[in-house]
């Protein structure tokens, strides 16, 4: 039997005379050790516990429940082995347990920890969720206020950019720039460095309309920033003044490009002047104006614009004369066009027809007054008005009446005005411009003309645009067929190649040449860009060719059209009896197919082709109609209505009687447009002289004019006209291409 010591509480055995752990001599009446309860359900032992540790059960159970049996020994803490107790009704009377400090046993804990832990997790993540719901909305709210900041300092921003210049630091400083150009123009003899001075005259006496239109009109925003351009210029003139002594000045000079853009000069600027290409694709392809003569690709090769893409580059090792398409870009911003590129390059242009009664209040004191009035129509009724990416900025900028309307109470009047103030400054950026080419003196024999143009999202098919395309205002025919036959998205760059027929070559020879591309008729919103335009004349071989073959049939009838002729760049030939034929040799590229027949309209149609491929173009030509529906149709669609039905005899300006059907149509056109002007223009071929076909086609046009007015229409209303055989449609050296350019052209006057 076990017992306890009477000092530290340790387990002896009946033999010891002495306590194993603390040394205290025992007593000889042994204190038993108290006894020990097992659970009734599960057998474990109970410690005190008012719960069961192992199986929970409750502690506080009848006598019957505590269990007789032994138990295994168990170990106390201090490692000695502790015997089995006796029974509750043992006749040993049990020796009184020594008092203890009451402690909270371990079983207390599992179901008030589980309790507080759950009661803790609710609260927290409820503090979580309103914390997260909190950050959100708080969150919302900034972001809702930024977006109406960013407006805010994004529309602040371009009303002061379209801010005219005060009008003395404008006069001031031209007058400054003239005098340091005077002492330069004396000083430098190197010619490029003159064709240097030339420009920045130019820019000059641009600028210095643009100051006094500001000073005669504080609210004029002709010009965007008189004052920074002029201190590009001042600059630029002041790094010629400082090396005109230098032979490589235009070379070596800062460009206009980053003076206006305000960077500084670069090691290797950007001369703003012609300069000859050095075979060096890096470096001829980054000017701005190049001047070639007798290179490699022709006898006089003049490009305006560098070739970049629209500013976006070009992949790795991609040549744009290839004929490949470049891979589709971001939009260029048509707020705000590159500073420093040539007029009318690397920018976003929309025709001036796009919201014709804004135009008609450009110069008005009082113009953003009216828009935020809603007095001026911004835009046409119909959803053509921004039909497409590049002119998509207009449905921002430039609402409808009835949109400005529906928000008007939503917005302060400050917002509406400056709103007003951003879609003018938007129809400034994106107003057509001519590309000027500096073309100097031609070679003494020409040969051939070719202009190439790299041109970015012309869609006149699917837009049902039509563009008006001029040499030094100058309509060229046979370029507005090609260019209103691209129907190009993406948007992607493409090479294009026209061929300048000879009776235009003298336009050549003022020394500089301005293409206007524009579409001032249609009102449709067709963005589009254009990266270079180059001219070559006299072209040698391109180094990258395609071949193109054709079919030629009529629309109505579906039967082939024998003797057409099909035009492509340089290349032209005649469809056999089968409406087939086949040119060879043309640049690569988007090459234009132009097939023309006499009694049809004339037809272009395209096709994509790389170097080295050859391409099929199905063209259908449909019969020319002259009904006075048919010519309000061309004149709504191009400004003109050209009319083959009126003859005339051999040679002579008296009208035949099988011209009455024609002529009855043009009174009725007239007659549609009560109090309109009209001009009436008179066109020949070029067999005989120049003299007598100018003197016959005036003769001609007066013959239509005085029989109309004998029929009714007023004589006020007419203006004849006549071109001789300067303004051709189709080539002279084919009887097809004389035959479409004897004709009479009713066109609209402005």
């Amino acid at each position: 039997m076990n017992f306890s010591c009477q000092q530290c509480g340790a387990m002896l055995e009946r033999s010891d005379a002495f306590c194993t752990k603390c040394g205290a001599r025992q007593s000889v009446v042994p204190q038993a050790s108290p006894p020990r309860r097992f659970c009734i359900k599960c057998g474990a032992p109970l410690e005190g516990a008012k719960f069961c540790t192992k199986c929970v059960a409750p502690v506080d159970l009848p006598s019957d429940t505590l269990t007789t049996s032994p138990v295994p020994l168990a170990t106390s803490t201090s490692g000695t082995e502790v015997s089995p107790v006796t029974n509750a009704s043992s006749s040993a009377a049990p020796a009184a347990e020594p008092s203890r400090t009451p402690v909270v046993q371990s079983s207390d804990f599992p179901k008030v920890v589980i309790v507080a832990i759950g009661v803790a997790a609710s609260l927290i993540l409820a503090i979580v969720a309103g914390g997260i719901y909190v950050v959100h909305r708080a969150r919302q709210k900034a972001a809702t206020i930024e977006a109406r900041s960013e407006i805010e300092r994004t529309l602040a921003d371009r009303r002061a950019t379209i801010k005219p210049a005060p009008n003395g630091n404008n006069q001031a400083a031209v007058e400054d720039l003239k005098k340091k150009l005077a002492a330069l123009a004396a000083a430098a003899q190197d010619p490029n460095t003159q064709a240097a001075v030339q420009d920045l005259n130019r820019r000059l006496a641009e600028l210095s309309s643009a100051a006094q239109a500001s000073k005669q009109n504080p609210n004029n925003t002709v010009d965007l920033d008189i004052n920074k351009r002029l201190t590009a210029l001042a600059a630029t003139a002041n790094s010629i003044s400082q090396n005109s002594s230098n032979q490589t000045t235009p070379a070596g000079m800062a460009g206009l490009a980053s003076a206006e853009a305000g960077s500084p000069a670069t090691a290797e600027p950007v001369p703003i002047g012609p300069v000859a290409a050095t075979g060096d694709q890096a470096h001829d392809w980054a000017l701005k104006y190049e001047r070639t003569v007798g290179g490699p690709e022709a006898d006089l090769v003049v490009r305006t614009g560098d070739i970049n893409n629209l500013g976006f580059g070009w992949p790795k090792g991609f040549d744009p004369f290839s004929g490949e398409s470049t891979p589709p870009h971001r939009w260029p911003d048509s707020h705000r066009p590159p500073l420093g590129e040539p007029d009318g390059t690397d920018r976003i242009m929309i025709g001036s027809g796009v919201f014709p009664g804004l135009l008609a209040k450009m110069g008005d004191n009082n113009i953003q007054e009216e828009l935020v009035a809603g007095r001026v129509a911004l835009g046409p009724p119909s959803p053509a008005s921004h039909p497409d990416g590049y002119s998509g900025a207009f449905a921002y900028s430039c609402p409808s009446s009835e949109t400005r309307t529906s928000y008007s109470s939503a917005v302060d009047a400050d917002f509406r005005a400056r709103m007003a103030a951003d879609c003018v400054h938007l129809r400034q950026t994106t107003m057509p411009q001519a590309i000027v080419l500096p073309v100097g003196e031609l070679p003494s024999k020409i040969n051939a003309v070719l202009f190439q143009l790299f041109i970015d999202d012309f869609q006149a098919p699917s837009l049902q645009s039509h563009f008006q395309v001029s040499l030094n205002a100058t309509r060229i025919p046979t370029f507005e067929y090609a260019i209103n036959s691209l129907d190009q998205s993406g948007p992607v760059g493409k090479l294009v190649s026209l061929n300048l027929l000879p009776e235009y070559w003298p336009l050549l020879r003022s020394g500089t040449v301005k293409l206007l591309i524009d579409d001032p008729t249609t009102h449709v919103g067709d963005g589009y860009a254009v990266d270079f335009v180059r001219i070559l004349v006299n072209p040698r071989q391109s180094k990258y060719q395609v071949s193109l073959t054709a079919t030629v049939t009529d629309a109505d009838k579906h039967t082939p059209i024998a003797g057409a002729t099909v035009s492509a760049a340089l290349e032209s030939v005649a469809t056999d009896r089968d409406g087939k034929c086949e040119l060879n040799g043309i640049p690569a590229g988007l090459v234009v197919a132009i097939a023309t027949a006499p009694g049809y309209d004339e037809n272009s149609v395209t096709a994509n082709l790389p170097a080295g491929q050859t391409g099929h173009a199905d063209i259908q030509l449909h019969a020319h109609q002259e009904s006075t529906a048919a010519l309000e149709q061309s004149i709504a669609q191009t400004g003109t209505a050209t009319i083959y039905g009126i003859h005339f005899d051999t040679d002579s300006s008296k009208l035949r009687p099988d011209s009455l059907p024609a002529l009855n149509a043009v009174m009725g056109l007239i007659n549609n447009h009560p109090g309109s002007r009209w001009m009436i223009a008179g066109h020949t071929d070029n067999q005989g002289g120049t003299s007598h076909n100018q003197t016959l086609s005036e003769a001609r046009a007066g013959s239509v004019v005085k029989w109309l007015t004998a029929h009714g229409v007023a004589a006020s209303q007419l203006a004849p006209q006549g071109f001789g055989a300067s303004r051709p449609v189709a080539d002279n050296a084919t009887a097809n291409g004389r035959a479409l350019n004897r004709r009479v052209e009713v066109s609209l006057s402005k």
